[in-house]
């Protein structure tokens, strides 16, 4: 599997998206299970709205609400048998709350 860093952004009725996808390549190649990317997130107009845990060697990844430690997020979203490295931005977009917000 090739993992991809990313930093993308998509604008959507005038809100700004933001993804950002950062493995760190040196635990890769050392790893023998698969590793979480460093940093796994999507911004909304510049504030968190959304984490993403994924591994490296699964395809699947889930999106949930941003949330802080211990507390329950608002809405979590399952990507099975997709790989969070190939699936464009805008194909997780369209499948979150995106009216939903921290704020």
């Amino acid at each position: 599997m090739k993992h991809r860093d990313r930093q993308e952004k998509i604008t959507i009725e005038g809100n700004i998206y933001g993804l950002t996808l950062i493995w760190n390549r040196e635990l890769l190649g050392r790893s023998v299970v698969g590793l979480s990317p460093d940093y796994a997130y999507i911004t909304k107009n510049g504030s968190y709205f959304a984490l993403i845990d994924c591994s490296s060697d699964v395809n699947g990844f889930f999106v949930e609400a941003f949330h802080f430690a211990m507390e329950k997020p608002t809405w979590r979203m399952n990507f099975n048998y997709l790989n969070i490295n190939t699936i464009p931005f805008r194909d997780i977009l369209v499948r979150l709350p995106l009216s939903q917000s921290i704020n």
